[in-house]
């Protein structure tokens, strides 16, 4: 039941770190992007046909990610990880923001 309710949610974050990555250096933003259509393509059809477009239009880079995909899931502390990070990111970056309005309406 839990796995229901945070896989989307896990999922469209990480969509979200991935489209933030395209544009910023540190974060790798289109593997970001491929882990959460990934984890999206069990409930949306639309995430399911843009990884069948991957699939077709790049085989070999498709089949890596497929690996890695099935390295992580079939190792939980790997996937337990990957979510603390995760979860410290997002926390770091919500605290950032907040930081950042708050130096933003001091100064103004």
């Amino acid at each position: 039941m839990l796995l229901r309710i945070l896989q989307p949610i896990v999922g469209w974050i990480f969509v979200i770190l991935g489209v933030i990555g395209i544009f910023l250096p540190l974060l790798q933003g289109v593997l970001f992007i491929v882990i959460g259509l990934t984890l999206l393509s069990s409930r949306y059809a639309f995430a399911r046909n843009l990884l069948d477009k991957a699939r077709n239009r790049y085989p070999a880079e498709y089949a890596r990610m497929e690996q890695m995909h099935d390295r992580i899931m079939s190792n939980k502390s790997i996937l337990a990880v990957a979510v603390l990070v995760l979860a410290g990111l997002l926390t770091l970056g919500i605290y950032l923001l907040v930081l950042g309005v708050r130096q933003l309406s001091e100064n103004a």
